[in-house]
């Protein structure tokens, strides 16, 4: 998510940096807060996927772009997160002089552009698909999961796309080329997002969300929507400023210090670790299959212990074997005459 000021393939050294280099300590800090945000993105994320992945509750047709969009944020905190951390700690702030060869270079680039754009498009789509649920329900409801599979592969072929363009821009020497395409690609994505929620939040106020036969249905429906259209709004504010300052750099050769772009990437990065909380809160089918694995792994914590305190009593008991003696066992037999 470091696509601000990137004029070379190293893209913390464009022209959008300032001279002002942080303290020591201050660049701790600010790498501390980038670790931690890390792995806080990776706890909450791997649970989220492993859930909605093993629960047939949670494997509904309208919460496959959400999986999807969790897998996304999984990779920007357990690789991009990472190679941002080390670039900003080289090139930034001076902590370490060790560089990147080329090739681990060239991945790092693929390891960022892929999920970063993933993860833009997977907001998006999941406005467009609660947009689409609520003005056009009875075509939304003929969607098949083979749809939905289809948009995912669309949506990580745009991302893969985006990364060869990005190669191929640096490759033919025109770099800035591929970042009006990139400001144009989030230009594009944050305005959809705005007028699918602007939209959805009218059709709430409006109180006309259509409605079925089935009551509880139709509660389910409006909770989903009412947390996605939540979920779509934070991964705008979380976007809002990084694209803004993008464009400030590319059109105006603005140089914004480099304390305030950490502080972007790490609002950028920052709903990758608050949308499972979202899902823990807002989400019963989720809360409930929480709730359930926590309880299972006590209940199999209590029977390990009740294992392993009667494998100890068994161990201190002193067993005395018992000697089987063989031998003629001989039965001396009266016989007694009845006749009469």
């Amino acid at each position: 998510m470091n696509k601000t000021t990137a004029v070379n393939i190293s893209r913390d050294n464009g022209s959008g940096l300032s001279g002002d280099i942080p303290s020591k300590a201050e660049s701790i800090v600010w790498c501390s807060v980038l670790v931690l945000a890390s792995a806080l993105i990776v706890i909450g994320n791997i649970p989220t996927i492993v859930l909605f992945v093993g629960n047939k509750r949670l494997r509904k047709k309208s919460l496959f772009l959400v999986i999807n969009m969790a897998v996304a944020d999984l990779m920007l905190g357990a690789v991009s997160l990472p190679f941002y951390i080390y670039r900003i700690g080289q090139v930034g702030y001076h902590l370490w002089t060790a560089s990147m060869d080329i090739y681990l270079e060239s991945f790092s680039v693929i390891a960022d552009n892929v999920p970063t754009v993933a993860s833009l498009v997977s907001a998006t789509s999941i406005s467009c698909e609660r947009f689409y649920a609520l003005y056009r329900p009875f075509k939304h409801r003929s969607l098949t999961k083979r749809t939905y599979l289809i948009i995912i592969l669309m949506l990580w072929t745009i991302s893969a796309l985006d990364t060869a363009l990005f190669f191929l821009s640096f490759h033919l020497r025109f770099p800035k080329h591929y970042h009006y395409y990139w400001l144009t690609l989030g230009s594009i994505s944050i305005a959809i997002m705005c007028g699918c929620n602007i939209a959805i939040w009218r059709k709430f106020r409006r109180g006309t969300v259509p409605g079925t036969q089935h009551q509880n249905r139709d509660l389910q429906k409006k909770r989903l929507t009412t947390t996605l259209l939540f979920v779509s709004i934070l991964a705008l504010l979380s976007w809002l400023p990084y694209i803004i300052s993008n464009t400030l750099v590319f059109l105006t050769d603005l140089n914004i210090p480099q304390r305030y772009l950490v502080a972007i990437n790490f609002v950028n990065y920052s709903s990758a670790f608050i949308n499972p909380i979202i899902y823990a809160f807002k989400i019963p089918e989720f809360r409930q299959a929480l709730a359930r694995s926590f309880v299972r792994r006590r209940a199999t914590v209590k029977v390990e212990n009740i294992e392993i305190r009667v494998d100890k009593r068994a161990a201190s008991t002193k067993v005395t074997p018992l000697r089987i003696l063989e031998g003629d066992v001989r039965f001396d037999v009266e016989v007694v005459d009845t006749s009469l």
